[in-house]
């Protein structure tokens, strides 16, 4: 007798069918409307909840250890370098010999020529630094890992 009323669940359960999305869509009246605010609010929500992801990432963390460090030995060695010639005899006489270059090449086209020159390579610094910004950049959440939440 068991085995029977098991056996009947088993073909119950073969006879239950799941919709399809696309016949749920196909089912639904021309007059539903779609809400564009709440699904405007729900991708904020994700966006917000992505950013968050990423910035609470250990891989962010430890990118942004490496970069502190980098630029703190950064600024130590300019330090460093900007004592040691502050203090050096010669720059008194490079001082004065550069107070004169400054004054005949600023009134020159080299001086605008090289500040141009200086801005250029100041910019392309900026994008260089900007794309190894987003090499570093973590990767969005898959689909797959939304629906866990």
């Amino acid at each position: 007798m068991s085995d029977e009323i098991n056996e009947l669940k088993n073909e119950e359960r073969l006879k239950i069918e799941i919709p399809m999305e696309e016949e749920e869509i196909a089912a639904k009246p021309a007059s539903t409307t779609v809400n564009v605010t709440e699904e405007f609010q729900k991708l904020g929500r994700q966006f917000a909840n992505t950013l968050e992801s990423a910035w609470n990432s250990d891989e962010r963390q430890q990118v942004e250890g490496e970069v502190r460090a980098g630029l703190r030995s950064f600024a130590d060695e300019v330090d460093k370098i900007i004592r040691d010639v502050k203090d050096s005899p010669a720059t008194e006489k490079v001082t004065g010999s550069a107070t004169d270059a400054k004054d005949r090449v600023g009134s020159s086209d080299v001086g605008q020529k090289a500040m141009v020159g200086l801005a250029g390579g100041l910019r392309w610094l900026g994008q260089e630094l900007g794309n190894m910004a987003d090499h570093f950049s973590v990767p969005e959440k898959s689909p797959e890992d939304d629906v866990t939440e």
